[in-house]
């Protein structure tokens, strides 16, 4: 698709004819060249937000049960600690 043309000498002589001195004039100009020549391809579209907004829901979902597996694993591991802790001074007593 074709774009129209872009005329920065147009576009600076009406910014000075109100009231812009010429490096105002020059800036703006150059400031509107820059966007119309941006590379708009780069910019994420719905469908990318989409996409990614279920990568990070499925992610969470993994997350979540790594966490709830650890959890239990501590549970396990902390209550095999206590039984250590209060089983050896009980066998001490009545062994010892």
């Amino acid at each position: 698709m074709m774009s129209a043309a872009f005329d920065t000498l147009e576009i600076s002589k009406r910014l000075k004819s109100v009231g812009f001195d010429d490096a105002q004039a020059e800036a703006i100009t150059g400031v509107l060249r820059e966007s119309r020549e941006a590379d708009l391809s780069k910019l994420a579209t719905k469908d990318d937000v989409a996409r990614v907004k279920d990568d990070i829901a499925r992610l969470e979902t993994t997350l979540r049960a790594e966490m709830e597996i650890l959890r239990r694993d501590l549970t396990i591991r902390l209550g095999g600690m206590i039984v250590v802790a209060t089983g050896v001074p009980l066998a001490a007593k009545f062994f010892g």
